[in-house]
This record gives C-alpha cells, structure tokens and sequence, in this order.
C-alpha cells in the first residue's frame, strides 16, 4: 500500500500519511530519517504497532510505530501534537 505524507512533526518526530484510500495513518518514525511533507511512503499502513515503512521518495527503509490508522483528521491532529 502506498500514501502520502500530509504533515511532519520534527519535534516528536511523528508523520502522518495520507493512504490510497484516503484515510490517515499517524506514525512515530524510530530513528533519525528526513521526511518532507509528499514523500510517498509504501509498506503496510492499516497495521497498529512495530511497521517498517519505506520512503519511495528518499529511497530509504524506516523503522516506524503505527500510533493511529484510519483516523480522522481531528484525531491526527491530536496524535501529531
């Protein structure tokens, strides 16, 4: 599956994406990797927990931990804050 990113926290280090289907996924990236606001990001985006996502845009691997799926903007709000 692939998305987009939609918004970058740097300072918890959270992003959220914007899935092919439209809804939000919200992870907490475990290291220290760039992501930008449209990178497109593919691995499995519907799955709570431990995930390794991979930046198509920056052409790396990501340790990641899925904190939210299918949320709804307000809820993505508060996850990145």
């Amino acid at each position: 599956m692939k998305g987009t990113v939609i918004a970058v926290n740097p300072r918890i280090g959270f992003i959220a994406i914007r899935t092919e289907e439209g809804d939000l996924t919200v992870a907490e990236l475990l290291g220290g990797y760039e992501v930008e606001s449209d990178d497109e990001i593919s691995g499995d985006l519907n799955a709570l927990g431990g995930e390794t996502f991979y930046n198509n845009t920056q052409n790396e691997e990501m340790d990641v931990y899925v904190q939210g799926v299918h949320c709804s903007v307000s809820h993505a709000r508060m996850l990145m804050a």
